[in-house]
């Protein structure tokens, strides 16, 4: 047995793997992707057997249907920036394009890309609830659809919210109710196909996260967005026939309680349907929840991997991601919104944040309509593709080596002062005033100090680093220490005998050449002046 595999997981991963070929079956190699809970006690992503780092981006919805060449650029430009992996909505719509006729090659032309581009893939899967909305606006114009025309034209046969007055959903919504069993039948039966045409066709695992629909129950009521936790927020619930008839049984303590227990039952449903037949790691995503409610979905669901984080902005601790992490939760940070400046200030730090700092399986950008994208901004392109640069070049010792004693990793905390002004994309135009200290997190313990004190010890040499923003060091063998950082200076007592650049191909090191070693007034100095990864060799 692979050492690095859960035998519960590996075994049904195994059974699910088989394609044919030249019409015979046979067994896959490699397993299904899958989350191993236990690897050294940290979360990990594994694909194709080994463990696996998910950085990269999301693309907006309105941006990737349209499957244009503006769709095209998102992923030559993630894959220019080192992504592994990639995030794709796909609209129900677009799949069962009239009752229970369904073509997938809208869903295909994303695998195919990510493929060209050697990218993974997650897929977003847009049904009845997108952020509240079935569609983007309630007109003849609306773009894109998400829940099928057949549904929607059949309001009595497939209910929709219904909300109390004076309260009314935004263009779009309401959503379709999750306590109306017609839709429900309908949605598991096309999940279900999603995971039937999956299993058959992407025998090469391109996908490696799924998520359902997107963002339950998000409130985007028209003239009245109420803040979580508020009175008005927990009188609320939908108001049609099912629901009423749920209630009168068994009343909950409250309207927000009442509707998050039947999204979490609907959840179930969809994630039971696809694991059943082909079972990849899925996922929720929260809008903005509170955290409470992240068990809601997790102790219900027992095939509902995590539920990623919408809306981390920053590594501050504590945050909505740090109090997110309850239950079984996993951490993974789902959105990094790109139009929000404190976003495009960290972005050499988040990954490491969430791969290092509170180690997890990783975290994607949203990549938001222009002008907040990453993709038209050369600058921002350059800081992120440096930031995930060496973590793509040095996955495999990071998933094996986190959670140990020998690898210490750190980040910058940024503390931003009132009165910045921002561009139109959204960076902030004077960064003079920004200040930092790091976080280092070495095994479990993690500390807090100021750039002057960015000092680690690992493998029984200490280190001080200076002008970087990120990066780890790794005591991968007896003589042996790993550097990884996108830029700056380590200073060290002790003089490596070899220091040399190169870079992992899944377990193997490759060497690309060697890296010179200056003397300085405190013993020995490398300055890295473009990102990678370094290994130094001791006497």
């Amino acid at each position: 047995m692979n050492r690095f595999l859960s035998s519960a997981r590996w075994a049904i991963t195994m059974v699910a793997s088989v394609v044919f070929v030249g019409g015979a079956l046979r067994a896959n190699a490699q397993p299904l992707p899958h989350i191993d809970r236990s690897y050294h006690g940290v979360p990990t992503l594994f694909v194709d057997g080994k463990p696996f780092l998910v950085v990269g981006a999301q693309c907006d919805i309105w941006r990737s249907t349209r499957q244009d060449a503006k769709t095209v650029q998102f992923f030559d430009a993630f894959k220019e920036m080192h992504a592994t992996t990639v995030g794709i909505g796909i609209p129900w719509s677009k799949i069962e394009t009239a009752e229970d006729h369904y073509d997938f090659t809208f869903l295909d032309w994303f695998i195919d890309r990510a493929r060209e581009h050697g990218l993974r893939l997650g897929i977003n899967l847009f049904n009845t609830n997108v952020c509240g909305k079935v569609e983007e606006g309630n007109d003849a114009s609306a773009f894109p659809v998400y829940t099928p025309k057949y549904i929607l034209s059949q309001p009595q046969k497939y209910r929709r919210m219904q909300l109390p007055y004076p309260y009314k959903y935004a263009a779009g919504g309401p959503p379709m109710c999750p306590n109306d069993p017609a839709t429900l039948q309908r949605e598991v039966k096309y999940v279900t196909r999603v995971a039937e045409h999956l299993k058959q066709a992407d025998t090469r695992h391109t996908v490696v996260l799924v998520q359902l629909d997107n963002e339950f129950y998000y409130q985007q009521w028209e003239g009245n967005r109420p803040d979580y936790g508020s009175a008005t927020e927990k009188a609320v619930r939908c108001k049609c026939e099912n629901c009423n008839q749920l209630w009168s049984k068994a009343p909950s303590k409250d309207g927000e309680t009442f509707m998050f227990d039947s999204f979490a039952r609907y959840a179930k449903a969809l994630s039971d349907a696809i694991y059943k037949t082909h079972p990849l790691p899925m996922y929720l995503n929260s809008p903005w929840w509170p955290p409470y409610l992240v068990p809601t979905f997790l102790d219900a669901c027992p095939n509902i991997d995590m539920v990623g984080i919408d809306g981390v902005l920053t590594p501050r601790e504590p945050g909505i991601f740090s109090d997110s992490q309850r239950s079984r939760n996993l951490p993974f940070a789902a959105e990094n919104p790109t139009e929000n400046s404190e976003v495009r200030l960290n972005l050499d730090v988040l990954p490491w944040y969430t791969i290092a700092g509170r180690p997890g399986i990783g975290n994607l950008l949203w990549e938001c309509g222009p002008p907040h994208t990453i993709v038209d901004d050369p600058v921002c392109r350059q800081r992120y593709g440096a930031a995930l640069g060496p973590i793509r070049d040095a996955m495999f010792p990071l998933c094996v080596y986190r959670g140990t004693e020998a690898m210490a990793a750190w980040f910058a905390l940024r503390e931003i002062p009132a009165g910045l002004k921002t561009d139109d994309p959204g960076n902030f135009q004077d960064v003079s005033g920004v200040t930092s200290r790091f976080m280092i997190r070495q095994a479990a313990t993690s500390k807090a100090v100021d750039a002057a004190g960015l000092e680690v010890t690992v493998g029984g040499h200490i280190f001080k680093l200076s002008a970087t923003s990120a990066g780890a060091l790794i005591h991968i063998a007896p003589q042996q220490i790993l550097l990884i950082t996108s830029a700056g200076t380590l200073h060290m007592a002790d003089r490596p005998r070899v220091a040399e650049r190169g870079h992992y191909e899944g377990t193997t090191w490759v060497r690309e050449d060697s890296v010179s070693i200056a003397a300085d007034k405190n013993g020995f100095a490398i300055v890295i002046s473009k990102p990678g990864v370094l290994r130094l060799t001791y006497p």
